[in-house]
């Protein structure tokens, strides 16, 4: 009997500490975070329909993953506005999983319509959770021109401090 609760007790400690750092929870489920220092891989929408693989974005991205009702996402958007020139360099990818009506209105109401670097996407919620686990609204993640990973921001960041980072 003393065995075998010993063996129970290591083997719970031992998953503990495999999963620890591993899993979020959501909403009574367990997703996994397959974050790693590439491109992530979620599919994405563009406002026709087309569909494309973020793999496919090409390098010096930027990715600004939102909801267009988030408060935090519209200081932060409101900073990207007013710094456009800074990222002329980079393809910015506002990402999110709301419809498109949303997006829409988000993308007008910052003027970020009409910049070549510029683009709007709406994604999967699965496809986050499965690329970068649970995380907050906005996120930036920003790729080099070897297409990995320079730095990750989750929540809401102070424009300065993305900026060193390009």
């Amino acid at each position: 009997m003393k065995g075998i609760l010993i063996t129970i007790l290591t083997s719970a400690v031992a998953i503990g500490l495999f999963l620890q750092g591993k899993a979020v929870p959501i909403r009574g489920t367990t997703i996994f975070s397959q974050q790693s220092n590439e491109y992530p891989y979620m599919k994405l929408f563009r406002e026709d329909g087309s569909l494309f693989a973020s793999r496919d974005l090409p390098a010096k991205s930027i990715l600004f993953i939102y909801f267009p009702d988030c408060d935090h996402c519209h200081r932060e958007a409101t900073a990207f506005s007013n710094h456009l020139k800074a990222f002329k360099n980079y393809h910015v990818w506002f990402i999110s999983t709301a419809p498109y009506p949303d997006i829409d209105r988000f993308a007008k109401q910052y003027k970020l319509v009409g910049h070549d670097n510029v683009h709007f996407v709406r994604t999967q919620t699965q496809d986050v959770l499965s690329s970068f686990g649970g995380i907050p609204t906005p996120s930036v993640y920003i790729y080099s021109q070897e297409k990995r990973l320079v730095k990750a921001f989750n929540g809401e960041t102070k424009i300065e401090e993305i900026l060193k980072s390009l």
